[in-house]
């Protein structure tokens, strides 16, 4: 998100930006999640998978990107009555177009499809959500959004003080039956096949328990006085014919990419047959959902306020044995570093895994982190920062593309797992609305904890301090004094930018 921020101006306006005043929505008519029929496949796959775990959740990891495209695009082509999707980011791209088009399949069939979409991103989607919101079984709505009338950009500085609060939240909920719940948006970066970057990932694909209180949390999202109809917000009126044009695009689309060896990987994926034949494939445990309510967006930020965000802090600098943190921007303020390196000093194995230099898709992100190094390094504190150098993919199609960190998870000695769309940063606990689920399972989380452990050291550089000077390692034994793989000026910039008061706004 922070790469589209412009937090520079933004900080410079956000002092005559005022108190945020929402808009009212027009007239919608409210609506809720819907039970699948009986003879649904995913009801019967399900009920076979949880019979006799009452009260139980099953997760299981997806982290290939590939996979991740694959099991959603297996699950909207098994629904038969409902689709609620939730997300903070979709692009007209390959991936997205080939979602686009199962969907109208989907809804051609009669199955209800709800799409709720930040509009802080929405760029050259927009005429794509129009598109689908003129089918009679789609319904597409906007969180939050902007006036659409100027220049993006404009209509941000202008309006900072309410445009700068985003729904972040990331799930997609098919016949009320499964859900996938992480920190993948839906575009080509997230699924293995963008030409310039890769963002390395994590999702949970749930069924159980916790699947209702997921639909129950996207009811209220939809409904809440954020959420805009698309029509009421996007002045876009399609010509004559646009709906051929647009047809024959998602064909021609899902033509080239199902014909290429990605899009024959697609259907050959193993893990959907795997899946719905072998219950013991899943993690068993007791999973709350764990997130904002859609108001967050409308309160004043206040660090004692009992959103998600601080009870997630709460249970992680609860550890008592070991805690990891796996966050893509590291921006704990000054309140959760103490917390890190009060833990530490008591004993507690802290592990951070969190983007470099190199690895990082915002200059100004990296730059507010710099001074939360040393501190965390004095501590004890193992600080590991991914390496772009060593190539950290996951089934990345395009080889020359840049991967960074985009995973979200925190394992709390090895009992208790949280995978989600929250940051350790000030903008995820204080400003925009997440989401996540917080797994009670000592096999998953061990596994998890053990993963990191032990092939941290082959995908990322280990932070150590000399002195006050810090030493960058990695597994092959070659040392840097500067962060790796990046230009003097890089390096320049990321140390200017941390002299700028704008961490709060990042």
């Amino acid at each position: 998100m922070r790469r589209y921020l412009f937090p520079l101006l933004a900080f410079c306006l956000c002092a005559c930006s005022g108190q945020a005043v929402f808009p009212e929505p027009p007239p919608r008519p409210p609506s809720y999640h819907l039970q699948a029929p009986a003879k649904a496949p995913l009801t019967a796959i399900t009920d076979r998978l949880v019979r006799g775990r009452t009260g139980q959740t099953g997760v299981y990891p997806v982290t290939s990107a590939q996979n991740a495209l694959s099991v959603r695009l297996a699950a909207i082509r098994a629904a038969r009555r409902s689709i609620d999707i939730q997300y903070f980011l979709f692009r007209r791209d390959e991936t997205g177009l080939l979602l686009t088009r199962a969907l109208i399949r989907a809804a051609d069939r009669g199955v209800r499809v709800r799409f709720l979409l930040d509009d802080f991103t929405t760029g050259d989607a927009d005429r794509v959500l129009v598109a689908l919101d003129r089918h009679r079984n789609i319904q597409i709505r906007l969180f939050n959004p902007f006036p659409h009338k100027s220049l993006r950009a404009l209509e941000f500085f202008t309006d900072f003080a309410r445009l700068q609060r985003r729904m972040h939240n990331k799930s997609f909920t098919v016949d009320n039956r499964v859900t996938f719940i992480g920190g993948r948006n839906l575009s080509n970066q997230y699924f293995g096949i963008d030409r310039d970057l890769n963002f390395g990932d994590l999702d949970m694909l749930a069924i159980g328990a916790v699947v209702p209180d997921i639909s129950r949390q996207f009811d209220r999202y939809w409904n809440s006085p954020y959420s805009f109809p698309v029509q009421s917000v996007i002045d876009y009126r399609p010509v004559p014919d646009a709906d051929l044009a647009f047809a024959e695009d998602l064909e021609r689309n899902a033509s080239t990419l199902l014909a290429s060896d990605y899009g024959r990987n697609l259907a050959s994926s193993p893990v959907i047959d795997a899946l719905s034949d072998d219950a013991n494939l899943w993690y068993w445990s007791d999973t709350r959902a764990l997130y904002d309510p859609p108001g967050k967006v409308a309160q004043p930020p206040a660090a004692g306020r009992q959103f998600a965000g601080r009870e997630l802090m709460e249970k992680i600098t609860a550890a008592r044995r070991e805690l990891i943190v796996i966050s893509p921007y590291m921006l704990p303020g000054e309140h959760y570093l103490q917390q890190l390196i009060d833990a530490a000093q008591s004993g507690v194995e802290v592990h951070i895994l969190t983007n470099s230099l190199a690895s990082s898709d915002v200059l100004l992100v990296h730059g507010a982190y710099r001074k939360y190094r040393r501190p965390l390094l004095r501590a004890g504190i193992h600080l590991y920062e991914l390496s772009s150098e060593l190539k950290y993919k996951q089934d990345n199609w395009n080889g020359e593309s840049r991967s960074l960190l985009h995973a979200k998870a925190f394992v709390v000695d090895r009992n208790t797992l949280y995978v989600g769309s929250f940051n350790l940063d000030n903008r995820s606990i204080l400003l925009n609305t997440e989401l996540g689920l917080l797994i009670d399972s000592p096999q998953l989380a061990g596994e998890v904890a053990e993963n990191f452990i032990r092939n941290v050291g082959d995908n990322a550089w280990r932070l150590e301090l000399r002195g006050e000077q810090i030493v960058w390692h990695r597994a092959d034994g070659k040392r840097h004094s500067t962060d790796p793989g990046t230009s003097w000026w890089q390096r320049l910039g990321s140390v200017v930018s941390g002299w700028l008061p704008i961490e709060p706004l990042l």
